[in-house]
């Protein structure tokens, strides 16, 4: 690992001259397509950090002289130069990594503070991905729209056209790309088919060298007249927002670490002279459009000041809209009010018959500081993100558990509450994503009470998607309240909200406690998430379907009825029906699919009878399986741990 280390500097030296062989920037655009290639046709974990390496390299291009680069700019270089390039990228990734490792040995990694550095750290140099697009464009859209009049008076151009912009260049980005592949595809037709491997590998990698380099983004002459052209608005409004969006060549001289800020990270466009630009990877710039935002209101108080505002109300109000979607608007409360010191609020409560959810949301911004993990930024945005919010839910838990009813809306009229309301789930929905606070809480220091049963703690993007996924409040109240055990439990832990949501999906994850001086993991496993989210459907490849629980309609149908008629028992039924893995709704299944009474055979008959009397799936939860047809059988004793379903 010190070796890994001591080998950075002449990697670095190796990554610089090879550029120089070649036309940098081209070069850049092109390693983008191949990278591309990789990412859809291989699982993200194989490809993880590769968008970040890419954004390091053409880092390493704008802290050169702009002159150096000028002067190989149209340079005709061979193929080969590509995938030494690629080589030598992803040598760098692994040496930084060791490096990396050897620190986190080195430190000791037991305590949360310093293990929430160590996350911090890794994810600076590797980790780019904010959520999925389908999440994360409403959510910049409903911040930066309704400051379009503010933001165009001072800035010159409207923030929400900078995704606008990514989005128009990316279709232009796809267009030259598939025009490259169409016609690669169609000259490697002629190639005879070969049985020596070698010469496929060469085939392969020509072909693939090809379609990199002519499917590449171009620089531009006028990059703000193309984006006028095809979004319809004054070219004068697009050189100031792509002014905003460029890095220039050579204004990042002291760039020379994966871990240092990029500003190539949030300004995406590198800047040659005059209105020359080079936009890569246009369909990426979702992931840190609002940290550009940020970037772009910055040295304007009052418009930072409104989109500070606009972030903390988007992330309270979109908190409450996704779970009214789930819950219902009836059960599900903004801005609650209850007598106590300071007249303390909820931001967003959830209080069904049976499930009680109290919520915090935190809009505020992550900075650049921290996420370099920076202890002191990290501490103070810890005691933001967390303490605060950790204390505010406990107090209102202890209210309520205490008896306390008297809770009142944002016109001060009295909220009516369920009178079957079990201990409320803690959770903390952040608007920016800050992996490590959701795996290890750490306490920076200014906490009061926390909540017993532990706390989720997600950001607004993988709440929609959690919310997206799991649709039944059955399903979304077990795995919240799932989470926050197993944060509460200190395993198994989690780094990614999809890896967690997939593991409950398909094996109903549970809070595992380590032994003393042990760290218990759990696996990355979300393809099914991930490919569903990312999929581009074409004729040949439609949409994959939604993942679910996998718990039976009707099952979910049974429990609407529990809620209906028995919503004393909806909790304690709720969470038993969930525990269950979906393969063990195997012979539930099957009662339900048997014919009716007196038809099919003897085995049919048979399963029925014992459907009649109970399967017992667990101790806690035992389903009957009844003909709705036979109003004359005695119907089964209901109670905490039964389930009554009736076959057509």
């Amino acid at each position: 690992m010190e070796a890994a280390k001591q080998r950075l500097p002449q990697l670095l030296s190796e990554i610089s001259t090879t550029a120089l062989t070649a036309d940098p920037l081209m070069l850049y655009s092109s390693l983008h397509v191949l990278d591309a290639m990789r990412r859809s046709s291989l699982a993200g974990s194989v490809v993880f950090g590769s968008d970040a390496l890419l954004e390091f390299y053409g880092g390493l291009v704008t802290a050169m002289p702009m002159e150096q680069v000028l002067q190989r700019l149209g340079a005709d270089v061979h193929p080969q130069v590509l995938f030494d390039m690629d080589r030598l990228l992803r040598e760098y990734a692994r040496a930084e990594n060791l490096a990396h490792q050897a620190k986190v040995l080195s430190e000791g990694a037991m305590d949360q503070q310093t293990s929430v550095l160590h996350m911090l750290q890794l994810e600076q140099r590797f980790d780019r991905m904010q959520g999925y697009p389908a999440q994360l464009r409403p959510i910049f859209e409903e911040i930066t729209t309704p400051l379009a009049d503010q933001s165009r008076a001072v800035l010159g151009f409207a923030l929400h056209q900078a995704l606008d912009a990514a989005d128009a260049y990316q279709v232009l980005r796809a267009t030259r790309m598939d025009e490259a592949m169409d016609a690669f595809e169609e000259a490697s037709a002629a190639f005879p088919p070969s049985t020596d491997r070698e010469h496929r590998v060469y085939v392969a990698a020509v072909l693939a060298a090809g379609v990199a380099k002519f499917g590449a983004a171009p620089v531009e002459d006028d990059l703000p007249g193309v984006l006028a052209e095809r979004l319809g608005a004054p070219r004068e409004e697009m050189v100031r927002l792509v002014a905003a969006l460029t890095t220039p060549l050579g204004s990042q001289p002291e760039l020379g670490d994966l871990g240092d800020t990029n500003t190539l990270r949030r300004r995406p466009v590198i800047g040659l002279d005059g209105t020359r630009g080079l936009w890569a990877r246009p369909g990426d710039f979702i992931h840190e459009a609002l940290d550009w935002a940020a970037d772009a209101c910055h040295d304007h108080p009052d418009l930072l000041k409104r989109f500070d505002r606009r972030r903390q109300d988007l992330c309270q109000e979109h908190a409450r809209r996704t779970l009214a979607t789930v819950f219902g608007d009836a059960y599900v409360h903004a801005g609650a009010t209850y007598p106590a010191p300071g007249n303390p609020d909820i931001d967003v409560l959830v209080a069904m018959p049976g499930a009680v959810l109290t919520v915090e949301a935190k809009g505020g911004r992550f900075t650049d500081p921290a996420r370099r993990a920076a202890p002191d930024r990290v501490n103070k945005k810890t005691r933001e993100f967390v303490d605060k919010a950790l204390t505010q839910n406990a107090r209102t838990i202890t209210y309520l558990d205490g008896g306390g009813r008297d809770l009142r809306d944002r016109n001060r009229r009295r909220l009516v509450l369920p009178d079957h309301i079990p201990p409320a789930v803690s959770v903390i929905v952040t608007l920016d994503r800050v992996d490590p606070f959701a795996t290890h809480l750490p306490d920076g220091g200014k906490r009061g009470t926390v909540p017993q049963d532990g706390t989720w703690l997600v950001t607004l993007a993988d709440l929609v998607m959690v919310a997206d996924i799991l649709r039944h409040p059955a399903e979304f109240y077990a795995y919240a309240r799932t989470h926050a055990a197993i944060t509460q439990a200190g395993g198994p832990r989690v780094f990614v909200e999809a890896d967690a949501l997939a593991a409950w999906l398909e094996h109903r994850i549970q809070p595992v406690p380590p032994p003393p001086g042990e760290l218990i993991f759990l696996d990355t496993g979300n393809q099914a998430v991930n490919s569903y989210y990312t999929h581009t459907a074409t004729p040949d490849s439609p949409s994959p379907v939604r993942p679910t629980s996998g718990v039976l309609p009707e099952v979910l149908h049974a429990l609407d009825l529990v809620q209906q008629d028995r919503p004393q028992d909806w909790h304690d039924v709720a969470i038993a029906a969930l525990e269950v893995k979906p393969g063990d709704w195997r012979p539930v299944r099957k009662a339900l699919q048997s014919p009716g009474p007196g038809a099919g055979t003897r085995r049919d008959r048979k399963r029925a009878r014992r459907a009649a009397d109970g399967i017992a799936l667990s101790p806690r939860l035992t389903v009957y399986v009844r003909d709705s047809t036979q109003e004359t059988a005695p119907p089964p004793a209901l109670g905490p741990t039964t389930l009554l379903l009736s076959t057509p």
